[in-house]
């Protein structure tokens, strides 16, 4: 194989690799902060991705559309908060259950109005500028670098409201401890509906991010859901950057296993990351506030 043809699986890689660490940043910021995950994240992508094939079949320009699905998500993620997390609580797995159920329940309703065929996502980019840009041999298809642009100017917004603003440091006041932070002022429960907005928000921008790649289907959500996870157990589940990392050595992995076998192309990557737990079972990136 040639340079330029491995060139341009990575760059397929990270494009992919990117969707997973977004989907693991969402996982990362309920965890810390309400100590649960939405077993139904895959399942918000999932509708993510429909809401936009719809809205932009309808002529709604992207960023419209875009605005649409992030609101439209954000309050699910709010009402996902409201009836299957608080409820039942952080200290119990009952969580598990009403997550998984929630995504059951966004599977129906969009097997309901979509249909079980899969769809195609028109083109984001194709006949609005070039196809394929070409880098000395090297053609790269322009949707892939419009996801990479896309997710890394998302992810360093993320980093920011985490880092550099009030709001962010309450959520890691609540992350490092909820009683200490809830005695210092900070509304615990507004920032648990707050986490979970952001999560919503991060599956909704995946959705439309990933869509034009991928074949869409109501069942779609699940693999996404796993990938995501395991990036985040792979670059190092409490570190976001890590987090990061481990999402796009798993798109990469994951594309380069294919072009070795595509049968067996998604046992290679989990494999890879068994062999990396077994000596480093933080995964690759520790958590910055241990010690």
């Amino acid at each position: 194989m040639s340079l330029e043809s491995l060139l341009q699986i990575l760059v397929g890689g990270v494009a992919v690799g990117s969707i997973y660490a977004l989907i693991a940043q969402g996982f990362y910021i309920t965890h810390r902060t309400t100590l649960t995950l939405n077993f139904g994240q895959g399942d918000f992508l999932m509708l993510g991705a429909f809401l936009g094939l719809t809205l932009v079949k309808a002529g709604v320009p992207i960023i419209l559309t875009a605005l649409i699905v992030v609101a439209v998500l954000a309050a699910l993620g709010v009402l996902l908060e409201r009836v299957a997390i608080r409820p039942v609580g952080h200290l119990t797995l009952s969580w598990v259950l009403t997550t998984m159920g929630f995504g059951v329940i966004i599977q129906n309703v969009a097997t309901t109005f979509w249909g079980k065929s899969s769809q195609s996502f028109p083109s984001l980019v194709r006949g609005k500028v070039v196809d394929v840009i070409r880098i000395g041999g090297v053609g790269i298809v322009v949707e892939e670098l419009f996801i990479i642009v896309a997710s890394v100017l998302i992810m360093g917004a993320y980093l920011f409201l985490l880092n550099r603003t009030l709001t962010g440091k309450a959520l890691v006041a609540v992350a490092f401890n909820r009683d200490t932070a809830a005695l210092l002022g900070v509304d615990v429960r507004r920032m648990a509906i707050l986490v979970y907005a952001i999560a919503a928000i991060l599956a909704a921008v995946s959705g439309i991010l990933v869509g034009p790649i991928t074949s869409l289907h109501p069942f779609m959500g699940v693999k996404f859901a796993i990938k995501g996870f395991a990036a985040g157990i792979l670059g190092g589940f409490m570190s976001p950057v890590g987090i990061w990392v481990g999402g796009i050595l798993l798109g990469v992995i994951e594309l380069f296993s294919n072009l070795i076998s595509s049968q067996f192309g998604d046992l290679y990557p989990f494999l890879i990351i068994i062999l990396v737990l077994i000596f480093r079972p933080s995964g690759l990136f520790r958590d910055p506030t241990s010690q």
